[in-house]
């Protein structure tokens, strides 16, 4: 099929809105193969058709917040069980973030606690079998 600019802008049009191609095809009239071998040939074409996927992918995650702020706001309590479980607070974070460096800071003692115990238990067994 040759290719018709309002079709392809439709297409991507639909894309940013929804990012399903089946669903851009059918409002567009194009079919799914038209538009993956266009998609395979011509690198314009994938540009677009990844960054109007992308903003489809934006935008229905924006949706999803908003409902899911929206649920919280209305005291939904599985909304806000899930929020509560899922997401630290600041102070969480902040100590998550302490307690990831003082993992970082100890396992790099043990490391070189291990490293030189390695070395002079080499070094022992050398001068026993001296």
């Amino acid at each position: 099929m040759k290719k018709n600019k309002e079709r392809i802008k439709k297409f991507l049009d639909s894309l940013e809105k929804v990012p399903i191609v089946i669903k851009a095809c059918n409002e567009c009239g194009l079919s799914r193969n038209t538009i993956y071998r266009w998609k395979k040939e011509d690198d314009k074409f994938r540009e677009k058709m990844n960054r109007a996927m992308q903003m489809g992918e934006n935008n229905i995650d924006e949706i999803a917040y908003s409902r899911y702020y929206t649920l919280i706001n209305q005291g939904h309590w599985q909304s806000i069980k899930h929020r509560l479980a899922h997401s630290p607070t600041k102070k969480e974070q902040t100590m998550l973030e302490k307690h990831d460096k003082t993992v970082l800071e100890l396992r790099s003692i043990l490391n070189h606690w291990r490293d030189g115990n390695i070395e002079k238990r080499e070094a022992e067994e050398r001068s026993k079998k001296a």
